[in-house]
């Protein structure tokens, strides 16, 4: 078919068995970024050390009662970004000595306004946390909302930290893990380009990750 695409770039979905033997039956190179499958060229975070980042600064920061908003795990399209964050929570806290709390752990969707509903039950709770990890930036928008309609200072009474770093954070003063969005689909790009003109699909990518520093987090002697 002259309209056919010559090669695929999918950014954070992941296609499933069947969808991936359709492509390779078709011959059309496809690359996946911030997604994996162990039968296409991948680019990734390791999600686990990035939830352990996140966690570790707010224990850092003296924080004991530290909960997790994340994802459903209910659509099989998406990547596994959620339960590796939430491990590498667990793991921080686990070798800080301190036992994670299932209702500090809650799950919805990527809506800010979930998170915000989320988050208010969170600080209703009679031992409220002083500081929440939300696996995306745009849930610890819904948490700062949260905070503001709760009548709660951040960082005085409650730290929050995101993931991503998306464009809005540094206006927010969101305190983020920092993954490099824009250079993953560069490379993603020249992966398929350079496959595309014979070249092999490589082994999997791994980007880096970083704790980026801003005003939504606070030492706990500030909150209480």
């Amino acid at each position: 078919m002259l309209d056919r695409a010559d090669g695929l770039l999918v950014i954070s979905l992941i296609p499933g068995d069947d969808e991936v033997g359709r492509l390779r039956d078709a011959r059309i190179p496809c690359v996946l970024v911030d997604g994996a499958h162990p039968a296409l060229p991948h680019l990734v975070v390791d999600d686990v050390a990035g939830g352990e980042l996140a966690t570790r600064h707010l224990l850092d920061l003296g924080h004991r009662r530290i909960a997790f908003i994340g994802d459903k795990p209910d659509d099989p399209y998406r990547p596994g970004s959620t339960r590796d964050r939430t491990s590498g929570y667990e793991q921080a806290l686990h070798a800080a000595g301190i036992q994670p709390r299932p209702e500090l752990v809650r799950a919805g969707t990527q809506h800010r306004e979930e998170a915000r509903e989320i988050a208010i039950s969170l600080l209703r709770l009679a031992e409220r946390p002083t500081a929440i990890f939300a696996a995306s930036d745009l849930q610890a928008l819904g948490v700062l909302e949260a905070a503001r309609h709760e009548g709660l200072a951040v960082p005085g009474e409650l730290s929050v930290v995101g993931f991503d770093d998306i464009e809005i954070a540094p206006f927010a003063g969101l305190t983020t893990v920092r993954q490099p969005l824009h250079e993953s689909g560069r490379r993603g790009g020249e992966v398929l380009l350079a496959m595309l003109g014979g070249a092999p699909g490589p082994p999997p990518i791994t980007l880096p990750l970083e704790l980026v520093r801003r005003s939504t987090t606070g030492p706990l002697s500030a909150a209480r």
